[in-house]
This record gives C-alpha cells, structure tokens and sequence, in this order.
C-alpha cells in the first residue's frame, strides 16, 4: 500500500494535521508485524511519538527498507480505537516516522473479534 509518512512529529493530532495538508513523504509500505496495545498504553504512545518505546525497540531488525524501496513497518493500534499507526524507526528506539490510517469510526475490537457479544443487528 502507499501512504504518507511525516519524519518526527511529536504526537498523532500534529500528524494528522500535517497529512490533512498534503505534506510528508509517500512511499509503498508493507506491514510486518501489527501490534495491538492496551487503550492507555496507546493513549500515552499516540501522544509521545518521540519518546523510546520497547515494542520499537524490540522489533527494530523487522523494520527496513528493501532493495525496491519499499518500506517494512510496524502498526500500532488499540483494541477499542478505529485509528492505527503506522511507523518505521529507521534505526532509533522511537517512531521516527509515521503515519496514521483509520477504519473510517468503526473500533477495531469489533472487526475482530469473535465473541457473541459484539455481533451486529
């Protein structure tokens, strides 16, 4: 998929902002790995994007860019958000570049799950 990077943008409403005007980078990316973390967990990591996360740092070597230019990233989402991070550390210990899709209002947790509680009318 292609989508629109920003290099260093401290949290997701700066981000969103800035790829509402057209600005960053668009590259062809493909997600390897997709993260899921707890509502304060993506709260707090939403809104620190230059801060060290462990989930970067541990999945660091899953994150590059290959010999077609084609970038291997990560996505960050909670369970009970309809927006997901899309982010590549390009080596550092934080999202260093990132981007944000969304299920258009629709939570993830119910295109998910497979629980009889969360079945539709």
């Amino acid at each position: 998929m292609k989508t629109r990077f920003l290099c260093d943008i401290p949290n997701a409403r700066l981000l969103r902002n800035n790829l509402d005007k057209g600005n960053g980078k668009e590259v062809e990316c493909v997600i390897e790995r997709n993260i899921y973390i707890g509502k304060d967990d993506f709260i707090y990591f939403r809104e620190h994007l230059l801060e060290s996360n462990p989930n970067i740092i541990k999945y660091k070597n899953e994150m590059f860019i290959d010999n077609k230019g084609i970038w291997h990233i990560l996505m960050f989402c909670s369970m009970r958000s309809d927006i997901m991070l899309l982010v590549y550390c390009d080596g550092c210990d934080y999202a260093k570049y990132v981007s944000i899709i969304t299920n258009g209002g629709e939570k993830v947790e119910p295109r998910f799950t497979t629980s009889q509680r969360y079945t539709r009318k």
